[in-house]
């Protein structure tokens, strides 16, 4: 009597672990495509946008780098040394000293949109919406000549005007498509040659070191 009983609950288990284990209905396994799809759309701009603000970060850390051999290669040479900005190439040019005057085929230059950014995404300005006032450390955006910033550090650091004062400069630039998310600054204090960076943020409106 036992017996057909324990076949029964046998044939009931097998059925329903059947059931449980089938695979994927064709209906169900469109569903599922079209879910991930939806998915990947939503997040496909998002993607996009970090990867060019990380690509953007990069022209930050050039330029501050930059800035700093810059200072250091003129202490060590003995000579002033000139880091240019050109803001139409959108590029890093260095002059003098070991590096020739300006034009020179040893002038050391860096490109600053080579890394998948385009030259239109490097805007040398504020993002609308932030102060015009300057930096805590009192350096202000330092404008355009000819499409170009030049500082020029002297062999002891410092950077001077045409009077032999310290000058302060200081570099604005954001992306044009993440204006406010991607903005950043970078000063110069004359007196030391000191580099500074600072970043946006849009809470408090105001450049933050």
């Amino acid at each position: 009597m036992n017996i057909p009983i324990k076949n029964n609950l046998k044939m009931v288990i097998n059925k329903r672990f059947k059931k449980n284990h089938r695979g994927f209905s064709l209906p169900e396994l469109i569903i599922v495509l079209l879910i991930i799809s939806i998915l990947v759309v939503l997040a496909l701009p998002q993607v996009i946008s970090s990867r060019r603000l990380f690509r953007f970060a990069g022209i930050q850390r050039q330029i501050t780098s930059t800035l700093v051999d810059v200072r250091q290669e003129a202490m060590t040479q003995r000579t002033p040394l000139t880091f240019r900005y050109d803001n139409v190439n959108k590029n890093i040019v260095i002059y003098g000293g070991s590096y020739g005057a300006p034009g020179d085929s040893k002038n050391r230059k860096t490109e600053l949109t080579d890394s998948g950014l385009e030259k239109d995404d490097l805007v040398y300005n504020r993002p609308g919406g932030a102060p015009s006032s300057a930096l805590a450390d009192t350096s202000n955006m330092t404008p355009l000549t000819g499409g170009t910033v030049d500082v020029t550090f002297q062999p002891d650091g410092s950077v001077i005007d045409a009077s032999n004062n310290p000058v302060n400069n200081a570099l604005f630039f954001y992306h044009k498509k993440y204006a406010g998310d991607s903005a950043f600054a970078v000063s110069i204090l004359g007196a030391g040659g000191r580099v500074k960076v600072w970043r946006y943020s849009k809470g408090i409106k105001a450049y933050v070191e």
